[in-house]
């Protein structure tokens, strides 16, 4: 177990607070005329990591793509891409390694299932590079909640996420097709849920659902809906826009299997992220040029006129990125990783930021 001074680090955090003010929430709206100066970079001095607004701390100085557990205590977090899982106690301000009592060859995900396990995304056997690792290899595995297993292997390979539903065992995630292809190679994906079926120390997935097939861009699954009616999902298109991808914002009804898209500035990249536990409203990483920064945004969960606000400023400071939002169960909470730009690798944070949701959501 990693342990961290909670005394050292709130001490010096309030003082940082004290003299920094909040982060001032910014409506953007849809019309064109009003995007190029939307999101500018800014030339702010300072260590963005570190003179944070009121309302937000750094609760781990290393660390990508946090996940609160099911009770909303603890947060799990990646250490680094392809390393170990951690796990981070938000009373105590402990941080234990999650994954160091077994062999393993890293991993970029971990998620909690409902009843407290886990599920971690990574490569059995790794392919000639890390991206085709990550194009190609990445698979599913369960872990105990005591985390003293050793992971269990579930069958599937991924592309990107995987969704967690808050009210049983049940996942999502979706797969390239063909199946094999890379990146450039995939003509689509297709997205399956299934059920984590646990008995005598092991787990297998169950009661696997083929729910949609898209070929004009490759979705990831990100969370279900309330009552787990239904999936938010990224929708992704390569190749252009700022950065060299583009995306949109989709659901899908598991009764209808009809995708809906949800509108956003256009011009803006805006990729979906954690949503609220009443399903009206999700984080989004926004940005005018994602390959130079991102801040994070809200956007209200509605096919018509939605509300779009920029809730983050770290692109003030220039170059810098929140990545990977997500919110507690009780909605007060957003745990995102925090890092620079200029880091090559997707989802690579340096850091996991703890933040107050504005009152106005």
């Amino acid at each position: 177990m990693i342990a961290c001074s909670p005394g050292r680090w709130t001490a010096a955090l309030a003082a940082f607070a004290l003299n920094a003010a909040p982060a001032t929430a910014q409506q953007i709206d849809f019309s064109g005329s009003a995007l190029a100066d939307a999101m500018p970079l800014g030339s702010r001095s300072g260590d963005p990591t570190i003179d944070m607004p009121a309302g937000q701390r750094l609760i781990s100085a290393f660390g990508e793509r946090p996940v609160f557990s099911p009770d909303g205590t603890k947060i799990a977090f990646i250490g680094s891409s392809y390393g170990d899982a951690f796990e981070y106690d938000l009373r105590s301000g402990r941080i234990r390694n999650l994954t160091r009592h077994m062999p393993h060859q890293g991993f970029l995900r971990v998620h909690y299932l409902n009843d407290g396990s886990f599920i971690l995304a990574g490569p059995h056997v790794p392919a000639a590079t890390r991206e085709d690792t990550r194009a190609k290899t990445i698979e599913l595995f369960w872990m105990d909640a005591s985390a003293t297993m050793p992971a269990v292997r579930l069958g599937v390979t991924i592309f990107e996420g995987v969704a967690t539903s808050r009210r049983s065992n049940r996942i999502a995630w979706s797969e390239i097709t063909p199946k094999g292809a890379g990146m450039t190679g995939a003509t689509g994906t297709v997205v399956r849920t299934g059920t984590v079926a646990i008995a005598g120390g092991s787990a297998r997935l169950t009661d696997v659902d083929t729910i949609v097939t898209t070929t004009d861009c490759r979705v990831e699954a990100q969370d279900f809906l309330p009552g787990d009616r239904g999936l938010t999902m990224p929708c992704y298109r390569f190749g252009g826009g700022k950065g060299g991808i583009t995306t949109e914002v989709v659901s899908v009804d598991f009764a209808t299997r009809r995708l809906t898209t949800y509108r956003t500035p256009p011009g803006l990249y805006g990729e979906i992220e954690g949503i609220f536990p009443d399903g009206k409203r999700t984080l989004v990483e926004c940005s005018g040029d994602r390959s130079a920064g991102m801040d994070l945004c809200v956007l209200d969960l509605k096919p018509v006129d939605p509300r779009y606000t920029r809730i983050t400023r770290i692109m003030d400071y220039g170059r810098w990125k929140y990545g990977n939002p997500v919110v507690d169960p009780a909605g007060r909470q957003i745990a995102a990783q925090v890092g620079s730009a200029d880091v090559i690798d997707a989802g690579v944070g340096q850091g996991i930021v703890l933040i107050d949701v504005p009152e106005a959501f």
